[in-house]
């Protein structure tokens, strides 16, 4: 390595631990809590599992979380079940991450997923493209189902939330495939549309029988299991720079969101989507990361707010409803209206983040940096008022 990729390098570090700095010192006017907890391994995965307890007179909440391992094949991967506690109002609980149970796997875990009918159910996709159904309560900590059908990499993994059972898949090898998952596995079909590495596989929220699978061949296709293996719909992005994350909006059918290599994240309008090629149904595009979308996720308890992640180390939460309104000069140099909050404690790219299914404003995130957030945005920037401060005492 030269001198001058050495001084870039000291740069570059230099330069996140002032961001990481800055950022400590004002958590307590944009957070109610943020903790967090150092992992031996980084997790490429993050998911809060739905089930949880709740205990007001301890003012918290147990719950739990799915982790995985990325060891680089120094150790043995695993799926790992986590605790942790959230505070139901301000005051202070253990929300440091307590690993409780771990699932071994043959390579690194790159998605984990639970089953939307049976939290107890998860399945993963790995680096192998090797998909592993899991039962968290089963004390033998291993998988009920080993599938090996994808032949690479592979990112995408999706459960339908209408038909249980239904287990969506995509990897590098191209392919998109669907089985279903019960006492045995059945083979429902597979796509082989895509030109180019498939990153990402979601379930439609309200139609069952809807898949969208994106790639980094700049498409998103739109799949009905009815019809055929071939795609109904499609959406064209040439500058992406291929898309890598995808995500329907749960409060309305018509609206998609798609994360980009080239940073942007594209909103979509389903119905003016076409099967002929091009960017028909292209409503407005997101620009504030300056590196890869790496996830992307609608609230799902309030309408209009998406939350990304980046290569970038940022985390961003967006109002849809802010669009097209009209800034301050001031105003506009911290961003365009949408971009309502910025995480940005996380000192390596972030590779996932999940919302709480279960209270309101609180996120984990996960990324290279072998840390894991957990935070829930301040009431002071729900309600646009003047920001007061959080103790230290509450800021792990």
């Amino acid at each position: 390595m030269s001198i001058e990729q050495l001084q870039e390098e000291a740069n570059t570090e230099n330069t996140i631990k002032e961001e990481y700095k800055l950022w400590r010192e004002n958590c307590r006017f944009m957070y109610e809590f943020v903790s967090e907890t150092a992992l031996k391994w980084p997790s490429i995965t993050v998911q809060w599992l739905p089930e949880h307890i709740s205990r007001p007179d301890e003012n918290l909440i147990e719950s739990q979380l799915l982790l995985g391992t990325h060891t680089e094949g120094s150790e043995t991967n695993y799926l790992k079940l986590a605790s942790t506690q959230l505070p139901i109002q301000k005051g202070k609980v253990n929300s440091k991450i307590k690993i409780t149970k771990k699932f071994e796997n043959n390579y690194e875990i790159n998605r984990a997923r639970y089953m939307p009918q049976d939290g107890n159910i998860v399945s993963t996709i790995n680096g192998g493209g090797e998909i592993d159904i899991y039962k968290l309560d089963d004390e033998d900590k291993k998988s009920l189902f080993h599938l090996t059908h994808h032949t690479e990499n592979g990112y995408g993994i999706s459960w339908n939330p209408f038909k249980k059972g239904y287990l969506a898949s995509g990897s590098d090898d191209k392919s998109v495939w669907i089985h279903e998952i019960s006492d045995k596995v059945n083979k429902i079909m597979s796509f082989e549309n895509h030109e180019d590495i498939v990153n990402d596989v979601q379930w439609h929220t309200v139609n069952e029988n809807l898949l969208g699978s994106v790639s980094d061949d700049k498409y998103m296709n739109i799949y009905d299991i009815r019809i055929s293996e071939k795609p109904v719909l499609q959406f064209y992005s040439p500058d992406s720079d291929g898309i890598n994350s995808l995500a329907f909006s749960p409060f309305s059918q018509n609206l998609i969101a798609i994360g980009n290599g080239n940073s942007n994240i594209s909103l979509i309008d389903f119905r003016k989507l076409s099967i002929t090629p091009g960017s028909q149904g292209l409503l407005h595009t997101m620009m504030g990361h300056s590196d890869a979308i790496t996830s992307l996720e609608f609230s799902p308890t309030k309408d209009g707010i998406v939350a990304s992640g980046s290569q970038d180390r940022r985390l961003m939460i967006w109002d849809l409803s802010k669009i097209g309104e009209e800034q301050v000069q001031e105003d506009a140099e911290d961003g365009c209206p949408e971009l309502f909050m910025m995480h940005a404690g996380h000192t390596g790219g972030v590779t996932d983040l999940s919302w709480c299914p279960y209270k309101d404003w609180t996120l984990a995130s996960v990324a290279d940096d072998n840390i894991v957030h957990i935070w829930e945005i301040s009431g002071n920037l729900l309600n646009e008022g003047v920001p007061q401060e959080v103790d230290d005492n509450e800021l792990e």
